[in-house]
């Protein structure tokens, strides 16, 4: 018997040691996540959130909220090709992308390249609906007087609501019956060949919108809201004034139910 409890002595100061050194480890890992996770863990709520903040401000809804049903959605991701075809959920580009041939699809963006003549082309994607909201991001290689922007409720060339960029401001307006009336505009110089995030929502006779160059943070808030209950449901899309040659780049576009 002594001689056994020696050999366990001898096993447990053996033993010993490395047991401490690996709970002492174990315990500086512990803490050194729990640290990283005090840090990282209410930046990526506040990412994940509904209402998601900036600077201690209440920003708008994401496009990715979880509750948003997403309509349609294209990031072009498909061999080069004449006209803007088939998007990956199945649904084709209607309207002038889907049989003019200033559309094509070139390394992964849709593209519009426009003739010297001025032409005013729409790209139309997913099911008529009331309510709607588009995001899409987008270059136009010269603005003024060419233009870049979003349609909702877009029922035909001539009726929809639009919020676009015409070099100097960006516009709320709605066409009726080929009469474009503006119903509100602010300050927005836009830069040649510089890629921007449209955001344009309607909601009941609300219309809603917001632009930001692409890559830097959205708005905190919508940069113009405006009531409108002229006209009631419709698609969304796309919609370029362009002329002389230039070029319209769009490289993701997604419609969601907000």
């Amino acid at each position: 018997m002594p001689s056994l409890r020696r050999s366990l002595l001898r096993r447990y100061r053996v033993v010993a040691p490395r047991l401490l050194r690996g709970g002492l480890l174990l315990l500086v890992l512990l803490l050194l996540w729990d640290g990283v996770a005090a840090l990282c863990v209410p930046q990526i709520q506040a990412a994940l959130s509904l209402n998601p903040t900036v600077n201690g401000q209440t920003a708008a809804p994401l496009l990715t909220d979880p509750g948003a049903a997403v309509l349609a959605s294209d990031t072009f991701q498909r061999p080069d090709h004449a006209y803007w075809g088939t998007s990956p959920d199945g649904q084709s580009w209607q309207a002038d992308a889907g049989n003019v041939p200033y559309f094509a699809v070139f390394k992964h963006a849709g593209m519009l390249y426009a003739p010297a003549q001025s032409v005013t082309c729409d790209a139309i994607l997913g099911p008529m609906v009331a309510n709607e909201e588009v995001t899409f991001s987008a270059s136009l290689s010269s603005y003024g007087p060419p233009s870049l922007g979003a349609v909702l409720r877009w029922s035909d060339p001539n009726d929809f609501y639009t919020t676009y960029l015409d070099g100097q401001n960006l516009v709320i307006a709605r066409s009726m019956a080929g009469m474009v009336t503006p119903l509100q505009r602010m300050p927005f110089p836009a830069q040649n060949g510089q890629p921007y995030t449209f955001r344009f929502r309607v909601v009941g006779s609300q219309l809603f919108a917001m632009v930001w160059p692409t890559g830097q943070p959205a708005p905190v808030d919508w940069q113009i809201e405006v009531a409108d209950s002229a006209l009631s449901s419709g698609h969304a899309g796309i919609r370029v004034l362009a002329q002389h040659n230039v070029q319209a780049r769009v490289a993701i576009f997604r419609e969601v139910a907000p």
